[in-house]
């Protein structure tokens, strides 16, 4: 069996003709749990449509031929009284050979979509998608594959039992079905499974392959060709026949054999195990040996709201049919009144165990089982088991995915919105302004160079003697030293020659600044100016000195014409430091200096040299 990924989140999905069954499961704890349970009611919608074909009424009477239908699709057996008695008259492959059916297949976009939204409001994103067909969606057909012998002289023999058969190739399967069954089918989707051999000794197949409407793949297709959708991810289909195969398996922990030889026939005491599955279509009746399915029968007149003594009769009857013999372990499932089932066979099968199949499989919260049917959702949980990572159910089940190669590869739907439009154009501006400064900068930088190729033919040669270059950088550094001393003997000179000027050009400034004052004497003394004047408040003299940063000697009150006048002496201190333009022409030498220091060898090489 082929070995899968195992995920935390897996969605069960049970599809039938009549509704839409789910199970969330979390296989992140050490068991599987069942997390939510889902039931949709299927609406008749159509993966696509044609046009009615309407008669020509132009022709003649001759060429005219006409047929009356009462219904609009299907077969007649569809509208009949227990359609589902008489729906397999017209042959297995009727549906699919009538061309007016083509391509109207059901699906059930709308509900798988709202199972999946509702988990995604429950903090389940993206769950992995695992679906089981109902058995009114799929095909089963029994293959028997007769073997050929040779005699010692090479002539072929049929109808001689081998002493040890090989399991027959998947291509020779394939061949004998289509030569048994008259629709079409896809190869790729078709499972065979391996039965009990024949009374005489031929090897059988039930061959489990999806209609040519199948919902499950038109759903897939129709939810890949919307836009804006996001697709799950999904990983197999399943039928039921596979599947309860496999659970039966697991009661009593037994691996699938890939063959049966002679020496692995099941003798006199074989374990045989039945399942009975009544749904609200139709009854599954499965008889298991030991591992191996023995027989398979869909019972379409038999429902699980007919009476329990009524499905065991009816069981008991197909046991005599096929000839089996005492059964030892019955399984039971059901959509109705599944204890009085429980019940019944318990009577008619007294010396065996009787049990549901629901004890095998994750335990159902008690407010679940009263919103959906347990036998409804059990196929759901079933197929959702196939992708845990569970031992219990590890290695019980057949290799059966009934998807098409194509389905299963993840889509990848790039989000066409505003949005992406809106970057897309914003990457488009931004590599053609990109592309302009690239253009602009490489017409700048061919300018720059065509310059400084020009001034390198008018400058001459580059003198590249070190004397000669030694030589200019002594003179240079000569009439900086000359110009230094220039500069120290011009500092001692302005040292405090201007700081009359400058006292009276701040006296004046900070004057102006306060109103309602002025100056009536400006007398120097030895260590600073005394001023004299008068204000006509107190407080614009305290704010004068505050300015001039001097000190108040004397302040006196008068009344001039009945206005205050307020008579004041004023200290202040004379600045002695460097004039304005001495600070300045050191700044200019500094900066010349550091420049020179930086671009030395530069400049000697390309300036003239300076007598010193």
């Amino acid at each position: 069996m082929a070995k899968r990924k195992a995920h935390k989140q897996i969605l069960g999905v049970m599809v039938t003709s009549r509704a839409v069954h789910a199970a969330l499961l979390d296989t992140s704890a050490d068991e599987v749990q069942v997390l939510r349970r889902f039931t949709r009611q299927r609406t008749s919608r159509f993966a696509a449509t044609q046009a009615p074909t309407v008669p020509d009424m132009q022709k003649s009477e001759d060429e005219a031929d006409f047929s009356v239908q009462f219904s609009d699709t299907g077969s007649m057996a569809e509208h009949m009284f227990l359609s589902s008695e008489f729906s397999g008259l017209e042959g297995a492959g009727a549906a699919d050979n009538n061309p007016e059916k083509k391509d109207l297949a059901a699906t059930f976009v709308l509900e798988l979509g709202d199972i999946l939204a509702e988990c995604r409001d429950a903090g389940y994103a993206d769950p992995v998608v695992a679906f089981c067909a109902g058995t009114s969606e799929v095909n089963q057909v029994e293959l028997r594959v007769l073997r050929e012998t040779r005699t010692r002289n090479g002539e072929e023999k049929k109808g001689d039992k081998p002493k040890k058969q090989k399991a027959a190739s998947r291509s020779d399967l394939l061949e004998l079905l289509g030569q048994q069954h008259s629709g079409g089918f896809n190869e790729e989707c078709v499972a065979f499974l391996p039965m009990m051999p024949s009374e005489e000794g031929l090897q059988r197949y039930l061959a489990v392959f999806p209609k040519t409407l199948d919902p499950v793949a038109s759903t897939l297709r129709t939810m890949r060709e919307q836009q804006g959708r996001r697709m799950p991810t999904v990983r197999l289909l399943d039928t039921e026949v596979p599947l309860y195969l496999g659970l039966a398996r697991a009661t009593r922990n037994l691996k699938p054999r890939k063959r049966r030889d002679e020496d692995d026939e099941a003798g006199p005491e074989a374990h045989n195990t039945l399942i009975v599955r009544a749904g609200a279509e139709d009854t599954l009746v499965l008889f298991v040996q030991d591992d191996v399915l023995r027989q398979s029968e869909t019972l379409r007149s038999l429902t699980a709201y007919e009476a329990p003594e009524t499905i065991c009769s009816r069981v008991l009857l197909l046991q005599d049919e096929y000839g089996i013999g005492e059964v030892q372990h019955v399984l039971l499932l059901s959509e109705e009144r599944e204890d009085d089932l429980v019940e019944s066979f318990e009577m008619f099968f007294p010396d065996a165990r009787v049990e549901s199949l629901r004890q095998y499989v994750p335990e159902f919260d008690d407010e679940m089982r009263t919103e959906v049917a347990a036998g409804a959702v059990l196929p759901a949980v079933g197929v959702g088991l196939r992708l845990a990572d569970d031992a219990r159910y590890r290695d019980v089940f057949e290799d059966v995915n009934l998807l098409p190669r194509q389905l299963l590869r993840r889509q990848f739907n790039l989000p066409v919105t505003w949005h992406v439009l809106a970057l897309y154009v914003l990457l488009f501006c931004s590599v053609l302004y990109f592309m302009g400064r690239y253009f602009t900068m490489e017409k700048q930088i061919s300018a720059h160079q065509r310059s400084i190729q020009e001034f390198q033919a008018t400058a001459g040669p580059v003198t590249t003697d070190a004397k000669t270059l030694q030589g200019r950088i002594d003179s240079l550094q000569a009439v900086h030293a000359r110009y230094m001393r220039a500069i120290n003997v011009l500092e001692g000179l302005l040292q405090g020659s201007d700081k009359w000027s400058r006292a009276l050009e701040k006296t004046s400034k900070e004057v102006a600044g306060v109103t309602g004052i002025w100056i009536e004497s400006w007398n120097p003394r030895a260590d600073g100016l005394e001023l004299s004047g008068n204000a006509t408040a107190r407080d614009r003299v305290v704010e004068l000195a505050e300015r001039l940063g001097g000190t108040i000697s004397s302040l006196t009150f008068s009344e001039i014409r009945e206005w205050p006048v307020f008579s004041f002496k004023l200290s202040m201190s004379l600045e002695n430091g460097l004039p304005e333009a001495a600070r300045y022409l050191r700044e200019q030498v500094a900066a010349a200096e550091q420049a020179a220091a930086e671009s030395v060898p530069v400049t000697s090489a390309v300036l003239p040299a300076q007598q010193p």
